[in-house]
């Protein structure tokens, strides 16, 4: 593949950091809470309350380190915090063969960690990459994430074969996974100047005001789909009846659609509006929606899966891309901490609501319908303020 070789090793922490969003986020952990820590006491609501809190402190943390990071060595502030996660990960999976109720407090450890880790990779990308082949390189990275999901996914399903569903050795093998490919991803970067002296002079490309509504906007749609892929596994248990084998095997097929799909979405952005792509993406999560909430067959489940697989990545993945378009590359660390922030905050309340309202109505269709009408205002609010600063950026 023809990639620099820091934007191949960069991709290798998407790669890494896919196992622990698809197996704990989206996969085991859901199913954990709902099933084993259900019989605890624990309610649907507790899995939004972990990741609500865990979300605030990992965006604060993010912003903290993000800002050290502009101005000290941000490749090993990044080493520091992908190392305390993999212990996080690792004291999780003991704690659930062998006190499972310690589970929901140190999931809320590990996952703040996790959200500031995702922050200093991103900060990076400016380093990697400028505004011609933004898109293409985060498109790749983040599809590139999704073989790194399918191979601990496989590796997780053998394991649960073999031992039992909720084995420790299943979680355990997700944190060496995200270890290994980490530090592989971290070796390849250390040649790589990773800091930028800031430049006074250098006028900034969009205004503070501009750059609040840009923002919102993002907040609106990767929270939007981050409630999705937290509640996915909850709502085909509960809402679909399908076992735990049967959502592993969906998501799967998510990744192996995701991967081609988003590395192609980047590519595409030389040759249409990117902000086009982003809307038909937001379309294509209607679309999924919509048939999720309409109680699909089989058949029809499978047209969710092939949807979800085109748009999951390529709409997380032009946000990135096009945030890393409109800041200065000195304060990057600072700006994506910010943006960790916005994109995930409603991740600190949405999850919490989201599970709430799911209680109370008995089911999660209504609340999936009001995540796509936020879709929808976010892109509005980011077709708006792109159209204005476009000149701009064209001119750098």
């Amino acid at each position: 593949m023809s990639l620099p070789k820091n934007v191949w090793r960069w991709s290798f922490y998407d790669f890494a950091n896919s196992s622990y969003v698809l197996i704990f986020q989206a996969f085991l952990l859901p199913a954990f809470f709902s099933t084993v820590l259900f019989t605890k006491g624990y309610s649907l609501s507790a899995w939004g309350i972990a990741n609500g809190i865990s979300t605030a402190i990992g965006i604060l943390l993010a912003i903290i380190l993000g800002k050290y990071a502009d101005k000290h060595s941000r490749l090993k502030i990044f080493k520091w915090v992908i190392l305390t996660c993999f212990a996080g990960m690792a004291t999780l999976s003991l704690f659930v063969g062998i006190f499972a109720s310690g589970v929901f407090y140190l999931f809320i450890f590990t996952n703040c960690l996790f959200i500031a880790s995702l922050s200093l990779s991103d900060s990076i990308l400016p380093y990697v990459s400028n505004k011609n082949n933004s898109y293409e390189y985060s498109g790749f990275a983040w599809g590139f994430g999704y073989l790194g999901g399918i191979a601990s996914l496989v590796i997780a399903v053998i394991l649960q074969k073999l031992f039992s569903e909720y084995s420790p050795i299943v979680f355990l093998s997700v944190a060496i996974f995200y270890l290994c490919f980490s530090l592989y991803a971290l070796n390849g970067l250390k040649d790589t100047p990773l800091n930028d002296p800031k430049d006074k002079n250098k006028k900034d490309i969009i205004s503070k005001k501009q750059k609040i509504f840009l923002l919102i906007g993002y907040w609106l749609i990767s929270e939007s789909i981050t409630v999705i892929i937290l509640f996915f596994s909850i709502f085909a248990a509960k809402e679909l009846g399908f076992s735990t084998f049967k959502i592993g095997i969906s998501l799967l097929f998510v990744q192996l659609i995701g991967f081609p799909a988003t590395w192609l979405g980047g590519k595409l952005t030389k040759r249409f509006n990117n902000v086009s792509l982003l809307g038909l993406s937001i379309l294509l999560w209607g679309i999924v929606i919509a048939l999720m909430i309409t109680n699909p067959s089989l058949v029809t489940f499978a047209f969710v899966v092939f949807f979800t697989g085109l748009t999951i990545g390529n709409s997380q993945s032009f946000l990135r891309a096009q945030y890393s378009t409109v800041i200065n590359k000195s304060e990057s660390g600072y700006q994506f901490g910010i943006y960790a922030f916005i994109s995930q905050a409603a991740a600190s309340i949405g999850p919490i609501i989201y599970g709430l309202a799911s209680d109370s109505l008995g089911s999660q269709k209504v609340p999936m319908l009001f995540l796509f009408a936020l879709m929808v205002i976010g892109f509005v609010i980011i077709w708006k303020i792109m159209n204005k600063v476009k000149p701009k950026i064209e001119m750098i």
